[in-house]
């Protein structure tokens, strides 16, 4: 009679399965204890969770399923699992978070194939729960609200966002319209104001972080919507599709429109700041209209809800990620639904577009990165010109002279000439768009000669009128 195998020849073969293959044994323990009928159980292993899925039995409940939720956890050694039932092929999912986590590299994600396809607006987000690429077109969405608690990847997943779309489109065909109210997110991409970044003209920065600076700023996006919508209304076209389209065949006279993506990075801040909520009803009119037009909305919050996040801006940003949240109600405001509560945080998220849920690790891109790439662009369209948004029609000067160019206005009053080395061009070139300075001149001081700029109005009163 052949020897009994030893206990501990057993011990070892149970230790050296794989992860995976222990998880679903526990997860079969489980279910015989709650009497719930299955199929085989199947695994598919992502860079953050590995998916487990499997047909129940007739008759099971799904709301059995669920319920065991913390039972699976505490089985698996979890903080947390997420149960999917039913999914889109008739089973059911769970969810377990891996003890290693694969870090998504953006720059492996930007030489996919994928990403190298035909779309308007590419964006490389992440990798899904089976490891695939998750590649999106802004163009699509068409807006995109980004949500989350403080830490969990919101300002990377923006970088990644960003980066995406530099590293596909050239200066001429995209804008991009910055505002940062905690005003060191989104500095670094300061470095590409001429070649990137459109701007009021009498705005000294191109990213903007004041809450009165932003108000302006929207209203030019306006402004810009409603002057490409004439164009294309002139042209009996559509959309911007279209437009540059005709363009390329000839078949117009023009130059093709870019398209302009509007980032906001703590909308929350912004709304708290501003008074009532004209600075919402601004956004809901872009994100009403602007699709049209090539002009797109990304907006981040940390604080998701309801007197942030409300229903105008829900409507209107369809398409949502959802980062960790603190809690389950901060999911449901942003997703309808509980679930986001659960996730690992650090770039764990879930992509909600048309009514479906799509779990992904999101790219990382540090910021080291950004800083290098940023550069790159500022060296290679070092002679392209700054992009200005439209100002208002027939400007009244009280409303577009911002406080610093008053103050120096007067400071002009009794003088004939300023000195060229003590006035920026910030400072500058609004007094001369107002008509108070002339341009760069030589006047002779002694033996020498001097360069400056001529006061042509340097009567207070005079100047006083110009500014009122």
């Amino acid at each position: 009679m052949a020897d009994a195998v030893p206990r501990c020849f057993i011990k070892q073969n149970y230790y050296i399965m794989n992860t995976t293959d222990i998880q679903k044994l526990r997860i079969e323990e489980v279910f015989r204890s709650f009497k719930i009928g299955h199929g085989n159980i199947g695994d598919t292993v992502g860079p953050t969770v590995t998916m487990f899925d499997f047909t129940p039995s007739v008759g099971v409940r799904m709301s059995k399923i669920r319920g065991l939720k913390d039972e699976l956890a505490v089985a698996l050694g979890v903080p947390s699992v997420r149960v999917i039932a039913p999914m889109e092929n008739g089973k059911v999912g769970i969810e377990v978070p891996n003890s290693k986590r694969e870090n998504v590299d953006l720059f492996d994600m930007l030489a996919d194939n994928e990403y190298q396809e035909d779309m308007e607006l590419p964006l490389a987000i992440g990798k899904t729960t089976d490891g695939k690429t998750f590649i999106t077109d802004l163009a699509d969405m068409p807006h995109l609200l980004v949500a989350g608690a403080t830490g969990m990847g919101k300002s990377v997943g923006l970088n990644v966002i960003l980066m995406s779309l530099l590293n596909r489109k050239k200066p001429d065909e995209l804008k991009l319209v910055l505002i940062d109210p905690k005003q060191v997110e989104l500095s670094v991409y300061n470095n590409i104001e001429k070649p990137y970044l459109a701007k009021l003209s009498y705005m000294e920065d191109a990213v903007i972080t004041d809450v009165d600076d932003a108000k302006e700023t929207l209203e030019a996006v306006i402004r810009l919507m409603e002057k490409r919508y004439s164009l294309l209304k002139d042209n009996n076209v559509r959309n911007i599709k279209e437009y540059n389209y005709l363009i390329d065949k000839g078949r117009i006279i023009g130059e093709k429109l870019p398209y302009y993506v509007v980032v906001i990075d703590e909308y929350g801040d912004l709304i708290l700041q501003s008074k009532g909520r004209e600075m919402e009803t601004a956004i809901c009119r872009i994100a009403q209209k602007a699709r049209a037009v090539g002009i797109h909305m990304i907006i981040s919050t940390q604080r998701p809800d309801t007197k942030i996040v409300t229903g105008s801006i829900k409507a209107n940003f369809p398409t949502r990620i959802a980062f960790r949240t603190t809690t389950g109600t901060d999911s449901r405001v942003v997703l309808d639904r509980i679930g986001a509560e659960k996730l690992t945080g650090n770039g764990d998220m879930l992509y909600f577009a048309g009514g479906d849920f799509t779990r992904v690790q999101c790219a990382y891109v540090s910021t080291e990165d950004v800083m290098d790439m940023c550069f790159d662009i500022k060296e290679e369209y070092e002679n392209c010109k700054q992009t200005y948004l439209p100002l208002p029609p027939q400007m009244e000067q009280a409303s577009r002279v911002p406080e610093y160019v008053k103050k120096y206005a007067r400071q002009l009053a009794g003088r004939t000439f300023i000195h060229w080395q003590f006035y920026d061009d910030w400072i500058i070139k609004p007094l001369q768009e107002l008509g108070i300075v002339g341009e760069l001149t030589e006047t002779a001081t002694g033996f020498s000669k001097t360069q400056g700029y001529e006061v042509l109005i340097s009567d207070i009163d005079e100047i006083e009128k110009v500014l009122s």
